[in-house]
């Protein structure tokens, strides 16, 4: 597990990854308003998030579905997904796997 926490600076917010063990992971995503993540999947890993503060639209396979806070959603592997801050700054929490090299990249 590591006893650190890190942090990652994207074009999007940044994320902030507090575990990572042989069995479960968990990262703080901060998505700044109007911007959004790659629209991507992951072949191994699985999560679930849950919406802290803000509200984003959650792109599903091409779909959308809109999230606030306490609300939560699964994410399954191999699911395409993209998370877009709609009001204020989105701070979500992501537990899931352990982070592995898997994502796959569909659009920037």
């Amino acid at each position: 597990m590591t006893n650190k926490t890190d942090y990652n600076k994207h074009l999007w917010g940044h994320e902030i990854i507090w575990a990572d063990t042989k069995k479960y992971s968990g990262i703080m995503l901060v998505i700044t308003e109007g911007e959004q993540t790659s629209y991507i999947y992951h072949k191994k890993r699985d999560k679930t998030l849950f919406i802290l503060q803000g509200v984003v639209k959650l792109v599903i396979e091409g779909r959308s579905k809109m999230l606030q806070h306490g609300d939560t959603y699964h994410i399954p592997p191999k699911l395409m997904h993209r998370i877009i801050a709609i009001k204020g700054d989105a701070t979500i929490l992501e537990v899931g796997t352990p982070i592995e090299d898997d994502i796959i990249i569909v659009e920037e």
